[in-house]
């Protein structure tokens, strides 16, 4: 219990080789002691010699902070040479903006649509996933969870292992993971951009027409069979990755959860491409009734 005199100063400590604490806890067992001995009668207000603020229990020990090295201030040394590659790629973008049309195509019909009907660059990707998913998966539960994900990278890593320096060896699942999944995207924009043609039928870029006919996926597994793979998926993933992660320091149980969540949800996306691809799977899951099919 720590005990101040009126002013509200703690005891001075000095370098005294530990002297100092040793009189400080003798003052203060002898005031506890009259305490004690004052009983009810204790003196209060201003005539009180001490007063009482509290104990300080300690939480924890300061981590062990790794060796920076020598270090330079912020600015200018970092931020300038921000400032200047801005400015270059802002030049970059204004000359090439000059010297260079938009691709835009003829105003656009209403008589006439365009086949394929392809939406921006940005969002060819999920109109990729359209082909292996349902439009409410693929439009909405896909980015909500890529979305989510990414927002909650900072609470469910909260390891300052690696920082500043990314590398996959001080990192790997962390950089695997989210280089995979940035590759992939890209890979579905590419696949949308350059190999999909009319009725959204694969193409190769240097024929004029499609090498195999536009074909929908009709193989879907019985809900007797495809419900319980579900839940094997899911509760047996699930299991699996919570005692692997369970020596994780600094994860509690909702942030663990949370975290076996999305990767099983990202390995289920890619899952499903490639039964699609391989086998012609269109559904694990289908309750064409209230419109869930997975």
């Amino acid at each position: 219990m720590n005990r101040v005199g009126d002013s509200g100063s703690e005891f001075d400590r000095h370098a005294d080789g530990g002297r100092s604490d040793d009189v400080s806890r003798r003052v203060g067992d002898g005031l506890r002691g009259m305490d004690r001995s004052a009983g009810a009668d204790r003196p209060s207000g201003p005539s009180r010699p001490w007063r009482e603020l509290g104990e300080v229990q300690p939480v924890g020990s300061m981590p062990d902070l790794p060796s920076l090295g020598p270090t330079v201030p912020v600015w200018p040394n970092l931020l300038f040479r921000e400032l200047l590659a801005v400015l270059a790629c802002l030049l970059v973008l204004l000359v090439v903006s000059l010297l260079f049309n938009a691709p835009l195509e003829a105003p656009a019909d209403p008589a006439t649509t365009p086949n394929p009907a392809k939406a921006p660059w940005y969002f060819v990707g999920l109109q990729e996933l359209l082909v292996y998913f349902d439009p409410w998966i693929a439009g909405v539960a896909i980015p909500l969870v890529i979305v989510f994900g990414l927002a909650a990278i900072p609470y469910l890593d909260p390891s300052r292992k690696g920082e500043g320096v990314y590398t996959f060896r001080e990192r790997p699942v962390a950089v695997g993971i989210f280089t995979f999944g940035l590759v992939g995207w890209f890979v579905l924009i590419l696949v949308g951009l350059v190999f999909r043609g009319p009725g959204w039928a694969w193409v190769w870029p240097w024929t004029h027409g499609p090498v195999h006919p536009a074909t929908e996926a009709s193989g879907s597994l019985p809900n007797v069979v495809g419900v319980p793979l579900l839940l094997a998926y899911f509760v047996g993933g699930g299991y699996l990755l919570l005692r692997r992660i369970r020596e994780w320091v600094g994860l509690g149980a909702l942030a663990r959860v949370t975290f076996v969540f999305l990767a099983l949800a990202f390995a289920g996306v890619v899952l499903k491409i490639v039964l699609h691809l391989a086998f012609g799977l269109r559904y694990f899951v289908s309750f064409p009734g209230s419109g869930f099919s997975v």
